[in-house]
């Protein structure tokens, strides 16, 4: 089980499990990246999608 932090609208950080992650995409203000997990939530943070995907080790 690993985990990664970002950082939350808010600037707030925030420690997400990569296990339940099932798509990050970017946000259509090209603010941020939302990220939804396999339970249905979704969890909008600032870092922008390559970062994201970076941090996850996911080639794009």
């Amino acid at each position: 089980m690993a985990f990664v932090q970002f950082t939350q609208p808010d600037d707030q950080p925030i420690v997400i499990n990569t296990d339940r992650i099932v798509t990050a995409t970017p946000l259509p203000d090209g603010q941020g990246t939302r990220i939804t997990f396999n339970d249905g939530g979704h969890q909008d943070v600032k870092q922008l999608i390559t970062e994201v995907l970076r941090q996850l080790n996911i080639s794009a």
